[in-house]
């Protein structure tokens, strides 16, 4: 249901070689592939499958919304967007600016119980910025 052991890379300068000649619209693009295929590869689903997708959301949120930090991001992401409902922020943390950092974060949470102080600092950041 949840890839933990999944790398992002998406964000990082190693999806890149220093010989790559390519145009900054060239690079976005391909950042934009990049992220899409590994938001399924986290999710552990082939294709988008809006159903597919929400239903995972869904299980995943059950597992892990008894974490405060990730709740208070959850629901900070859901009001931005005039919501109240915490499962919406949390479709909302996989959006492209914060899902290499709120994947760390689960992933922790979801392997020891709990959340380093750095990574949640680097999700924090991001979203309360």
């Amino acid at each position: 249901m949840y890839n933990t052991q999944f790398i992002c890379t998406y964000n990082t300068s190693d999806i890149f070689l220093e010989t790559d000649n390519i145009s900054s619209e060239d690079e976005e693009f391909i950042r934009d592939a990049v992220y899409r295929q590994e938001l399924l590869n986290i999710l552990q689903i082939d294709d988008y499958n809006d159903t597919k997708m929400n239903t995972i959301i869904n299980k995943l949120y059950k597992k892990i919304k008894n974490s405060i930090e990730l709740k208070e991001c959850m629901v900070k992401l859901a009001r931005d967007f005039m919501r109240i409902d915490e499962e919406f922020g949390l479709t909302i943390m996989f959006s492209y600016d914060y899902m290499y950092a709120t994947h760390i974060c689960i992933s922790e949470f979801l392997e020891t119980g709990k959340i380093s102080e750095i990574n949640m600092k680097t999700l924090k950041s991001l979203i309360f910025n």
